[in-house]
């Protein structure tokens, strides 16, 4: 999932992470992005993505 701001992406980690399981914890990479995988408690894996330069 891309997302637009940097709140947008701490919020819906933070909402996710509840109930869920954190695959890979929020983090600067090296390809420029903040990113971060979270399975939900319904077994869906998101993977969450925010190009730093775009917001």
């Amino acid at each position: 999932m891309e997302l637009e701001s940097d709140e947008e992406i701490e919020t819906l980690y933070a909402k996710l992470k509840e109930k869920g399981t954190v695959r890979m914890e929020l983090e600067d990479t090296f390809w420029g992005a903040r990113y971060a995988k979270v399975e939900d408690p319904f077994g869906i894996t998101w993977d969450l993505n925010f190009e730093k330069g775009q917001g």
